[in-house]
């Protein structure tokens, strides 16, 4: 379980809409962290910037070190979703642009948005990645590998992707299916590197309860059948448990919050841990929204800062006109 320790407003403007953070811990200087989300005039923006903050002091403190524009009237495309990973000392931020505000008929490309000095500048580098909303870069077995979703036709049929890079992310050289049925809508793949496999949480977006579902991999390119999980929500962020071995930690846009909770039936961002051995999972609350808020809060990112602690980033909307960024420091106990 997951204990809140407690929870920090990084950026709030009732003129911009906040949203899709991510948040990693540099492998390069000591104590730096840096955290990224996007800026848009709505959910669906015609104008967005990716924002970008660091830290010092291991998340305790945070500073906004710059942005970065795209607008569909200027640019012909706007960002969407971002993702941070470090390939060797290089700080990648990984981000899907959508052409229009309607996604089943829009064109999507992805690009590394990268710096190579630890955030002082970045450049961007455009990629041959298909589909939308890109998981964070992973390692495994001397690959890169990153999970994308493709709309395959304006009925918003899905189909769950992994790109994979075998020059260190120099070039993508292909693209394999994760995730693939007539009658489930797979998309959104977060994937965990467990050291011999990969593990990916899914969400399957047919129907309004949105099941979530895990898929293996040994090489990152064939992939298992999904298993449904106990578990609704959109979004999932997943990590390999440094501090116990087969089990997975992570956050979520919780929408299936059951009657009779005390928190009188509101939504939730949600902390996970999964036993991978036995399938159970248990759930923490970390923050709240309200029901009508369903598609204005969570997507959240996931960082380890020490042992069995983190820090979940995250966007709520609550009682304020536009969704605002938070963090929740968060100790993981038994």
């Amino acid at each position: 379980m997951f204990k809140v320790d407690k929870k920090v407003t990084i950026d709030r403007d009732p003129h911009q809409y906040l949203s899709f953070p991510d948040i990693i811990k540099s492998p390069v200087t000591e104590g730096k962290m840096f955290l990224v989300y996007r800026a848009g005039d709505s959910h669906h923006p015609v104008w967005s910037k990716l924002v970008l903050w660091a830290s010092n002091d291991n998340g305790g403190t945070w500073d906004p070190i710059g942005d970065i524009d795209s607008s569909a009237h200027v640019d012909g495309f706007v960002w969407n979703c971002p993702r941070l990973a470090y390939i060797d000392q290089d700080l990648y931020i990984t981000c899907d642009l959508k052409s229009g505000t309607r996604e089943r008929v829009a064109t999507f490309k992805t690009t590394h948005v990268v710096s190579k000095n630890e955030g002082k500048s970045f450049k961007q580098y455009p990629t041959t990645m298909p589909g939308m909303v890109p998981d964070t870069i992973i390692k495994f077995k001397n690959r890169l590998f990153c999970a994308n979703h493709k709309i395959k036709s304006p009925r918003n049929d899905l189909i769950q992707l992994v790109s994979w890079s075998r020059d260190n992310g120099k070039t993508w050289w292909d693209t394999n299916i994760v995730a693939h049925d007539e009658r489930h809508q797979y998309c959104e793949a977060s994937i965990a590197n467990m050291g011999e496999y990969l593990i990916a949480y899914l969400r399957d977006n047919s129907g309004h309860k949105r099941h979530v579902y895990t898929v293996t991999s040994e090489d990152g390119i064939h992939w298992t059948k999904p298993q449904q999980l106990p578990i609704f929500g959109q979004r999932v962020t997943a990590l390999k448990d440094e501090d116990r071995d087969g089990y997975v930690v992570g956050a979520y846009r919780n929408t299936n919050v059951p009657t009779g909770f005390s928190f009188n039936n509101k939504l939730e961002v949600t902390a996970f841990e999964h036993n991978i051995g036995n399938g159970k999972m248990k759930l923490s609350k970390i923050d709240w929204e309200h029901p009508e808020n369903q598609y204005h809060f969570g997507y959240t990112g996931m960082v380890r800062t020490a042992p069995n602690k983190y820090i979940i980033a995250y966007y709520v909307k609550q009682k304020s006109i536009n969704p605002y960024i938070k963090l929740a420091h968060v100790t993981k106990v038994k």
